[in-house]
């Protein structure tokens, strides 16, 4: 009897956790459901007694800066010497590019990576910096170097330590990774109003947004990499007598060097999408170049402007992750091999000579016979393809709105308020339980209390105008996903069509988000569905290359078992692959969304709409839209906390509706 008892125990455990679980999630609908009814009861409109008052307090912020910039401490004593600390450190960056001249530059970019990624890395980077001033102008381009470099070194002086105490502290990681996370979904247009009442206009202010969008990647990479470092490697240490400090420089940082210039790359390529758009605070930069050509529709001084900025950012990224065990093998063998001291003082001397003779015959100004004029032909192709596929791309333009944009922007703002937020805490409850339900619930309900903004005819509800950016986010999304799924499986299982892809992908990857705007506004002109054109094609290569990685991750041992059954192609790859993939596919998914959300807002400069262009009306006038500006961008972030928690629960949760 007692062992029939102890073997029937665990079924009858089973089955009562399977019965509690069920009760559970029955309650939960019944709650979600008498939910939806009141919603559809109360008012279908946001409440006028729902308001924050977010825009009065901002805009009364905004008039306490201006009336005591002069007499606040916080002016006097701190923001005014922070202001001028980095103009000094601009100034000091142009004037060292000045005397290195434009030879001097593109030789100090060779020497550099040859030195940290061997010869093809050295050649690579100074064709792509010799290209930079033969297809647009290499002055401006100095403005937008000098930017990127200050805001570089202060987001690595900063990073790098912030990365070492979120490492050494799991409390301190915890509070930094919210100030990061919001950094980073916080549209860049919400920085430019408080940062020009801060900081004045030009420069200084667009070293701060650059350094606040910067910084993420060098406080994780760093914290990754020590937190990654072998426990074995600490007790070797420790064996030794190691205090902290000398366990942390003598061995954690040395085994975490790879993270950390990892991170340093990705600060960068970071910086460069960054200070492109900062140029909308004049910087008169290469940035301001795109811009100033797109209000004036030319499209191949733009296309012009935007390749010296990809050129530019290929340049650094081939001298900060070149990797000196992969070399041409065949132009090795003919460079003599020297010791690193000696490379070092010959790189040195190379560059010095090439300084003397720019100074001597005065190559000061880039040469004329060496400048190719790339917006000619840009021009014309641009007029061919309007001539011959303006009714394809104008068919393709008016379904996306008329047939998909609109009916689901109307289907939301149709819906009660109160019952999309019902309906986003019930997703929530489905990817991971009560937790999150509240969570993106939350989020809703804030987003709705920020209140009304001046509209065309009277005012508008930040509400309506984030189902707006909500609709074109769903559709860039789901256009994403359709598109880089499968092509991130057919490169997953082809060796060839992954090398095929892999030169677009690197374009793609270090070509600002900015400059997606210049092709898509003449193929498809100015509106929603170009914006949401412009997001597709920006937020593709993260989930085709995630997509990639998982599938080529899977082991081996159970797709040979699959097919070791009888399985074919099709059924191993539907049936093993695929959901052993299914992390890595979902985080690029994930991935996916936040770079839509990153250029939905930059497409209101083609006339996307939405919040996005409640966030960058504020610019012009932040004497009378300050509070404007920051209500859309308090929108945008709740939005994008909602959509980034939702989408990473799918891919750490299998049956969400479980956690408790």
């Amino acid at each position: 009897m007692a062992a029939v008892s102890v073997e029937t125990l665990p079924e009858q455990e089973s089955a009562a956790v399977v019965d509690a679980r069920r009760n559970r999630r029955n309650v939960a609908f019944g709650v979600f459901a008498l939910l939806a009814v009141l919603a559809v009861v109360i008012e279908h409109e946001v409440p006028g007694w729902l308001d924050l008052d977010i825009q009065q307090r901002a805009q009364a912020a905004y008039k306490w800066t201006i009336t005591n910039r002069q007499t606040s401490p916080l002016f006097t004593l701190f923001l005014e010497p922070v202001g001028n600390v980095l103009q000094w450190m601009f100034d000091v960056v142009m004037n060292v590019l000045e005397f290195l001249k434009w030879p001097g530059l593109v030789a100090l970019t060779g020497a550099i990576g040859w030195r940290t990624g061997g010869l093809r890395a050295g050649i690579g980077g100074a064709s792509a910096m010799l290209g930079v001033g033969m297809i647009s102008n290499w002055d401006h381009a100095m403005i937008t170097l000098a930017i990127m470099l200050v805001a570089v070194f202060i987001a690595l002086v900063l990073g790098i330590p912030l990365g070492i105490w979120t490492s050494r502290s799991d409390r301190a990681e915890r509070v930094v990774r919210i100030l990061l996370d919001t950094a980073q979904v916080l549209p860049i247009f919400v920085y430019f109003s408080p940062v020009q009442v801060f900081f004045g206009i030009k420069v200084p202010p667009a070293i701060v947004v650059t350094v606040i969008y910067a910084l993420p990647p060098a406080v994780r990479l760093t914290n990754l990499g020590l937190r990654n470092v072998p426990v074995v490697m600490n007790e070797v240490g420790e064996s030794f007598g190691a205090n902290s400090w000398q366990q942390l420089l003598k061995v954690q940082l040395p085994v975490a060097r790879k993270a950390i210039l990892l991170g340093l790359n990705q600060v960068i390529m970071m910086a460069f999408g960054v200070v492109v758009l900062a140029s909308l605070l004049g910087t008169g930069d290469l940035g301001q170049d795109v811009l100033n050509a797109l209000q004036k529709q030319k499209v191949g001084e733009a296309a012009a402007a935007g390749l010296g900025i990809v050129l530019l950012a290929i340049s650094l990224d081939r001298i900060t992750t070149g990797d000196r065990k992969h070399q041409f093998s065949r132009w090795s063998n003919l460079v003599p091999k020297v010791s690193r001291q000696a490379g070092q003082r010959i790189a040195v001397g190379l560059v010095a000579v090439v300084v003397l003779l720019a100074h001597v015959f005065d190559w000061t100004t880039f040469p004329s016979w060496l400048t190719i004029d790339v917006a000619a032909p840009i021009n014309d192709a641009v007029t061919w393809v309007q001539d011959n596929f303006h009714d394809i791309t104008q068919a393709i333009s008016d379904f996306l709105v008329t047939n998909v944009i609109d009916p689901i922007y109307k289907f939301l703002l149709w819906l009660p308020w109160f019952l999309v937020v019902v309906a986003i805490a019930f997703i929530g409850f489905l990817s991971k339980g009560w937790r999150l339900a509240t969570g993106v619930g939350l989020c809703m309900v804030l987003t709705a209390a920020l209140g009304t903004i001046p509209g065309g005819v009277g005012r508008e509800r930040i509400w309506d105008i984030a189902m707006n950016t909500l609709s074109q986010v769903l559709v860039a999304i789901l256009l994403s996903v359709l598109i880089a799924l499968p092509l991130g499986i057919l490169a997953g299982r082809s060796d060839a069509f992954e090398r095929f892809m892999r030169p677009f992908l690197d374009i793609a990857q270090v070509l600002p988000a900015f400059v997606y705007l210049i092709p898509v506004v003449f193929l498809f002109g100015v509106g929603r569905s170009a914006g949401v054109v412009a997001c597709v094609i920006y937020a593709v290569p993260p989930c085709i290359r995630l997509t990639t990685l998982g599938m080529r991750e899977v082991p081996y041992t159970p797709r040979e078992a699959a097919i070791s059954f009888g399985a074919t192609g099709p059924q191993e790859m539907r049936m093993v692959q695929l959901p052993l993939a299914r992390k890595s596919i979902l985080l690029g998914i994930n991935q996916t969304l936040m770079m839509v959300l990153a250029t939905v807002i930059i497409a209101a400069l083609i006339g996307a709409g939405g919040l996005g262009l409640v966030a960058y009306e504020a610019t012009a006038k932040p004497n009378i839209k300050l509070g404007q500006g920051v209500t859309g961008g308090l929108a945008i972030v709740l939005l994008a906390i909602m959509l980034d928690r939702i989408t990473q629960a799918w891919g750490t949760s299998k049956q969400g509706g479980n956690h408790q």
